[in-house]
């Protein structure tokens, strides 16, 4: 990447990369060292190890399984979008968070290191982290940008 290249990026795939300076270095590691089908199932057991980390710091305070704790999720949602351009809340009602991204900072980023392989296996860990974070929430997305998608649709249903 020439350095013209990275002062055209704008400000929200510039806050990306630094956030994933780490990430970078470890996927660029893994697709030196190990064939690629390995590399793809560590780094799907990472990132989803690393969403059930976040997520469990972030509902803490909830006990799994109740209208509580999903509530703080859709909470949580809703904060960040107020911060996003990218991030839009479709619904959010007791039994239903929708949300759509327009814009994946983080496929952006892997696609301009050469390590876009690796974006699908961070979105496999939205379902990791539903099933292991959320118990009674289902999770559904039928687009995505990785696929080659405009947006990804992410749907998260509690189940009382």
């Amino acid at each position: 990447m020439s350095l013209r290249d990275k002062h055209d990026k704008d400000n929200v795939y510039r806050k990306a990369e630094q956030g994933h300076l780490i990430t970078i270095a470890f996927l660029s590691a893994l697709k030196s060292s190990v064939d690629s089908e390995k590399a793809f199932e560590i780094a799907t057991r990472g990132f989803a190890n690393y969403m059930i980390n976040y997520y469990n710091i972030v509902l803490a305070s909830t006990k799994p399984g109740t209208q509580e704790r999903f509530d703080r999720f859709r909470e949580h949602y809703e904060e960040a979008a107020k911060k996003s351009s990218y991030l839009e809340i479709i619904k959010s009602e007791p039994d239903a968070l929708r949300v759509r991204f327009n814009r994946c900072p983080f496929f952006e980023v892997m696609v301009e290191y050469g390590l876009s392989e690796y974006s699908s296996a961070y979105c496999l860990s939205d379902y990791a982290f539903t099933e292991e974070c959320l118990p009674g929430v289902q999770f559904s997305r039928n687009h995505e940008i990785v696929k080659g998608d405009n947006y990804c649709d992410h749907t998260w249903m509690y189940k009382k």
